[in-house]
């Protein structure tokens, strides 16, 4: 299987027993040591979006306004929220509203929900906690790379 540093990779399921490991051959391609954050490329409704971190310690996907424009999403298809976020800071950050998008990853589609806030972003987009669980996935930030089981078709 060919890797990329910050993919994601999928392993197909062999029994309920497979399991997902990462060893020394992962770090061929890392420059270690490293504290870079798990940074991917997904395609989000039907354009390519670059930058998007991987969070595990946050339980939202996090959509800043200025790629809600770029991927030109109607302004209709926001849906009211009225739940503040909390920052790392622990300040309350007001949403703008919520909108829901197609996701493909690790050979799936999904229908995932972003909190839509005025934020000025260091990447397009924060992925969390609740996707990664979706999507069957284990990031490792120190080996660049998540890896999925594969759908059960």
């Amino acid at each position: 299987m060919k890797r990329r540093i910050g993919s994601i990779n999928t392993l197909h399921q062999q029994s309920a027993s497979t399991q997902i490991r990462f060893d020394k051959a992962d770090l061929m391609r890392v420059q270690i040591p490293h504290e870079d954050p798990l940074v991917v490329s997904l395609t989000v409704v039907k354009c390519l979006v670059r930058r998007m971190l991987i969070d595990p310690g946050n339980n939202a996907n996090i959509m800043p306004r200025v790629t809600f424009d770029r991927l030109e999403i109607k302004l209709e298809e926001l849906k009211c929220t009225g739940n503040p976020l909390l920052g790392f800071n622990g300040k309350r950050v007001e949403p703008i509203d919520t909108v829901e998008l197609l996701v493909r990853a690790a050979k799936r589609k999904l229908i995932e929900s972003f909190v839509v806030v005025e934020i000025h972003p260091s990447y397009n987009l924060l992925m969390g906690r609740g996707w990664i669980h979706r999507v069957q996935g284990v990031p490792s930030t120190l080996h660049q790379v998540m890896r999925c089981l594969s759908p059960n078709v």
